[in-house]
């Protein structure tokens, strides 16, 4: 098992750390501080993955503020780049990841004091008892995870990241802000979304690119709750 660390102050998920940072060992964790613009890291780590192999990835994210509905981690494959797997970081996040070192893992964090991304890593090249252990583990984890439900307050404009089970957003905010769904395929089937307006701004909920809602609608004003799914071919919502 490898145990890195991250330090960052923001992480915008689009400029990419091409250079190793310097690392040390810090209380048993392999420890840097990147300076600078950050959000995409490469799934090699930079060389600090066991043999290069295809490895499980459990990605804990630590700040001195509350995470944000907006804050989210996200895997990528490439090339070409495109997502495998987005969630929402909390601190009760037990989600495990299946990285390749051609991956890319993808952050967007707003700014904090500081950011720490804290990464466990186990190599499942060969036969390794303890990486199918821990991909069962995951695998009941999620299991759990998709059925529980969550609930944040969004306080202005952004783009959610995707989630499973129940999931209430809370807008509370003066202005009309527009406030983008994750990529859909990105969300489960069994997965619901509720956004619900408290502030007295009228928020507007939209389909990020690609996507559309009920009857091709690019975006929605919700001047109550709308309820969201995804059924497979658009969004899918009711207002009430």
């Amino acid at each position: 098992m490898e145990k890195i660390r991250f330090l960052f102050r923001q992480l915008d998920g689009v400029t990419p750390v091409d250079q190793a940072p310097d690392f040390q060992l810090v209380r048993g964790w392999t420890q840097a501080t990147v300076q600078g613009p950050a959000g995409i890291l490469p799934g090699s780590l930079f060389g600090k993955v066991p043999g290069g192999d295809p490895y499980l990835l459990h990605v804990a994210v630590s700040t001195t503020l509350q995470l944000a509905p907006t804050d989210l981690v996200e895997l990528q494959s490439g090339p070409p780049v495109q997502p495998r797997r987005q969630y929402q970081p909390t601190p009760g996040n037990t989600i495990l990841l299946l990285v390749r070192p051609t991956d890319r893992l993808r952050f967007v964090i707003a700014p904090q004091p500081e950011i720490a991304v804290e990464l466990l890593v186990e190599s499942i090249g060969g036969v390794n008892e303890l990486g199918s252990r821990l991909f069962g583990w995951a695998e009941a984890s999620q299991g759990r995870q998709n059925s529980s439900a969550t609930s944040a307050v969004l306080g202005g404009p952004g783009v959610l990241a995707a989630w499973g089970g129940l999931r209430h957003i809370m807008h509370e905010s003066p202005n009309p802000d527009v406030v983008v769904l994750p990529t859909r395929s990105l969300v489960p089937l069994d997965a619901t979304l509720t956004f619900t307006k408290r502030g007295t701004g009228t928020p507007v909920l939209a389909a990020g690119a690609g996507d559309t809602l009920s009857g091709g609608l690019p975006s929605f004003a919700v001047t109550r709750t709308v309820i969201v799914h995804n059924n497979g071919q658009e969004w899918a919502f009711v207002g009430i």
